[in-house]
């Protein structure tokens, strides 16, 4: 018997069409971007993943209706209308891997209304009202004729769409665009039968989907997102649970599925619209539960679900009928097929790191490494699944042509990969590890208050060694010597970063950061960190929600600098609400054993006091020379991943232990990555 009865129970949408499970893929990707051949396979193997992993229905993002007021990203034009062109066959191919996979496939269609960033003089922001946007642009209030025409364009586009082979639409109604904006009793300032009352306020999105149910008709699926509460707990709230409960109920007979989600798209972290790791799981399931009281609609829910535990719980205790998951599906869109197998303690589940979907520059974040439509391109990216967004399709990998011999050196995320990969191709592996213990540098898991995801990864990934035909050797430290004994084929190293000690005056008496991690140092009450970088920042963070009072001092303008996006902002504001001292821009010029004497901005000094200093200024990958020189000497086959080529994130680590285990005789030459 199932472990998730409710989960796995079927759901009926309309007389043709029954969700096999309550679990389903929320909107990801820009669906034009299968027009771009540079990025549509890898576009097009992101949606698939999810339907192959079990999932009910995947629902493939954004198709903004038109070109003139509705489109976000800058991507070339579509003459919509076209019933054999190449966009038809290109967005069509989504559908056609999802339907591969038994499930159900939706295309998201869009209109950002006054949010809308015109991209040249053709276009222009409308929306309810006439005004001007905190970002300079003009919007114009709509007539009833930009209704009508907006009205047709929606309709258009679901033709579009079921010309394409999709099953149905997702009409995104929420996060602050057009539908949004037309049901805030806040942001809708009409004073026309379209403001006013929720009936009026609600007359311009009805249009919409009646017009969509008569042209379509009654077996086509429409699913409407909506945000269920925008989370402004001020003069600004406009949209609550009750009210999008009522609209609910007047959309019964029209809509098929009402998905909540919450927040505003041009506040993500604020509004929790896009939920971050300092947010509870499941944040959004007490709204979706008041949705429920007024409609008969099935009600869905999406806002940082990652386990099948969870779900469970919301959907038998009646908080909604279906789950959507947006970047756990990324993480591992395999969740439906282990949690229905009983594997549940396999799933690598969503850090909500914003490695996928940092944010983009539409929403005002001007420090991302990338332009819109480099962002369109690398959306879809994953920490902790080296699988999502490759330059190949990991599913028709040929096997390796010979089983080697491969040792693999240092047991952090990187090497763990790297065996488990190597053993999972028919590779004999050896996995050597210097310490007592697997996990690397995420032993800091185990104490960090905010990183409970993150040890329920490194956990998972120890589990999944342990499971496969992989001689583990703890307490080994791999020299020349030893690697001659063992005489492997291949010699993947591991090793992973030390802490650097910079020479600062008096930095003998600081003590590395990650050592109140392991328990070796207790910092008193006022602790001073040294170095405001990433890990800086984050232990900085930990120590000030353990009851430290906490200074940090960072040479660079601002702290977690190497971070951007939305997770950056979700960073800094849980900095400053708990109450953290940042001298940011400043040098420092000595430590003693209770203070530390720093250079500020305008070139003062100042002695700032303490009970302990503790410094995170940066870390440098372990020599490998000396091992490697001496593997090839005898004709072993070398491959450096992780911390080892030099000190990154997660993300680096997962990756290149999966393409390290791949190349190994291997029978093709696989693609590099962009």
């Amino acid at each position: 018997m199932s472990k998730f009865p409710h989960l796995f129970e079927p759901l009926k949408i309309n007389d043709k069409y029954t969700m096999k499970n309550r679990i389903t893929s929320a909107p990801m990707a820009f669906a034009l971007i299968a027009c771009d051949p540079e990025a549509s396979e890898k576009s097009f193997r992101k949606l698939e993943a999810p339907a192959r992993g079990g999932d009910a229905i995947v629902s493939v993002g954004e198709l903004d209706v038109n070109f003139k007021d509705a489109v976000r990203i800058p991507l070339p034009p579509v003459d919509f209308t076209e019933e054999n062109s190449y966009p038809v066959q290109r967005v069509g191919e989504y559908a056609r891997r999802i339907h591969k996979h038994g499930a159900i496939a939706l295309l998201e269609l869009c209109h950002c209304g006054a949010e809308k960033m015109p991209f040249d003089e053709t276009q222009e922001a409308i929306g309810p009202n006439d005004e001007v946007r905190p970002s300079g642009v003009h919007v114009r209030a709509m007539t009833k004729d930009d209704m009508d025409r907006i009205t047709n364009d929606f309709v258009i586009c679901s033709k579009f769409a079921k010309n394409a082979g999709y099953d149905g639409i997702v009409i995104h109604g929420g996060h602050g665009f057009i539908f949004t904006q037309f049901l805030s009793a806040t942001y809708n300032k009409r004073t026309d039968e379209y403001g006013g009352s929720l009936e009026n306020r609600s007359r311009f999105p009805i249009q919409i989907l009646k017009a969509i149910r008569d042209a379509m008709g009654k077996d086509f699926i429409i699913e409407l997102r909506l945000s269920g509460d925008d989370l402004y707990r001020d003069e600004r709230h406009g949209v609550t649970p009750e009210e999008t409960g009522m609209f609910a109920h007047m959309l019964e007979g029209i809509v098929d599925l009402i998905q909540i989600s919450v927040g505003i798209y041009y506040d993500a972290i604020e509004t929790h619209q896009f939920s971050s790791m300092f947010v509870p799981h499941g944040v959004n399931r007490s709204i979706s539960a008041v949705v429920k009281q007024y409609t008969s609609l099935p009600v869905g829910v999406i806002g940082g679900i990652n386990s099948p535990e969870q779900m469970e719980e919301i959907i038998a205790t009646g908080q909604a009928d279906y789950i959507s998951l947006g970047r756990q599906s990324l993480a591992d869109p395999q969740l439906a097929n282990k949690a229905m197998n009983g594997e549940e303690d396999r799933i690598r589940r969503c850090l909500r790191c914003f490695k996928c979907f940092p944010g983009s520059p539409e929403e005002g974040y001007t420090d991302l490494p990338f332009t819109s439509n480099e962002l369109a391109r690398h959306v879809g990216a994953c920490t902790i699944n080296p699988l999502a967004n490759l330059p190949f399709d990991p599913w028709e990998l040929k096997p390796a042509t010979a089983s080697r011999k491969v040792l693999v050196v240092g047991g952090g995320v990187a090497g763990m990969q790297a065996a488990m990969t190597a053993a999972d191709r028919g590779h004999k592996v050896i996995l050597a590890e210097e310490s007592g213990k697997l996990g690397g540098l995420l032993f800091f898991t185990d104490v960090d208050t905010d990183k409970p995801d993150l040890r329920n990864f490194k956990d998972m990934m120890i589990r999944e060694v342990e499971c496969r035909d992989i001689d583990v050797r703890l307490n080994t430290k791999v020299t020349p010597e030893l690697l001659k004994e063992i005489a492997p084929d291949e010699l993947i190293i591991a090793t992973g970063s030390l802490p650097s000690h910079p020479p600062i005056p008096g930095i003998e008496n600081a003590v590395q950061s990650l050592e109140a991690y392991k328990g070796t140092v207790v910092p008193g009450k006022d602790v001073i960190m040294i170095g405001g970088g990433l890990i800086g920042a984050e232990q900085g963070l930990f120590l000030a929600k353990t009851g430290h009072h906490v200074t940090v001092v960072e040479m660079l303008p601002r702290v977690a600098n190497e971070a951007y996006g939305m997770y950056r902002e979700a960073l800094a504001r849980e900095i400053a609400k708990e109450g953290m001292e940042l001298y940011e821009n400043t040098r420092c010029l000595e430590i003693g054993k209770d203070y530390v004497k720093v250079q500020l901005p305008d070139g003062q000094e100042k002695t700032l006091h303490g009970d302990t200093v503790l410094y995170a200024l940066g870390m440098k990958a372990v020599p490998t020379q000396e091992l490697a020189d001496a593997a090839k000497a005898a004709g072993i086959r070398v491959q450096v991943i992780g911390d080892a080529i030099k000190p990154g994130k997660v993300d680096q680590a997962t990756r290149t232990g999966y393409l390290a285990a791949v190349s190994i005789a291997a029978a093709e030459e696989l693609p590099t990555e962009a």
